[in-house]
């Protein structure tokens, strides 16, 4: 039986909070490498609208209301390092999520063009004492494979809009 309340929120981040408009992981890779050269002009510029404000700001209700561990299930693991991730999450006012990365940060990945469900089948089978407790927020577009998953699993996932990310009808469906 599943819990209502997740206590581990799979995260992607294209297209949940990551509009890709104007800015996108490669911007936030390139301003990470700039952070100490002469050339940062932009980066605070990327770090202020690399995450969509209404994305980020339900994300934010969401942490505060069910205080969850993240997980990331997203194409940015395959970019960066754990700890440029961090510095990222810190840099965009993500930083409960930072703050709030399971030891297990980041959900097995075996390709880039790899199934979500996959991975994060991967993962719980790997941290069974979350199998009941547990959301995934993805998107239409990179949130695969979850056909094949259970009802009462599909009932887990989240899938935004493209070009829209998090937002309130999402935010709702979380809280059922």
């Amino acid at each position: 039986m599943r819990s209502h309340r997740p206590t581990v929120i799979f995260l992607d981040f294209d297209d949940v909070i990551c509009l890709n408009n104007p800015y996108g992981g490669y911007d936030a890779k390139r301003a990470l490498a700039e952070q100490d050269s002469s050339q940062n002009h932009d980066a605070l510029e990327i770090w202020s609208k690399l995450f969509d404000a209404r994305a980020t700001e339900n994300l934010r209700a969401i942490d505060e209301e069910f205080s969850p561990h993240y997980v990331l299930s997203t194409s940015w693991a395959w970019i960066f390092e754990k700890h440029e991730i961090v510095e990222v999450l810190r840099r965009t006012g993500l930083g409960f999520v930072a703050d709030g990365m399971h030891q297990t940060w980041v959900t097995p990945k075996k390709s880039p063009r790899g199934m979500r469900s996959v991975e994060i089948s991967n993962w719980l089978r790997l941290h069974p004492e979350f199998e009941n407790s547990w959301v995934v927020v993805d998107d239409k577009l990179s949130g695969t494979g979850f056909k094949h998953w259970s009802r009462e699993s599909l009932s887990a996932v989240i899938l935004c809009q493209e070009g829209v990310g998090l937002q309130a009808p999402e935010v709702a469906k979380l809280k059922m």
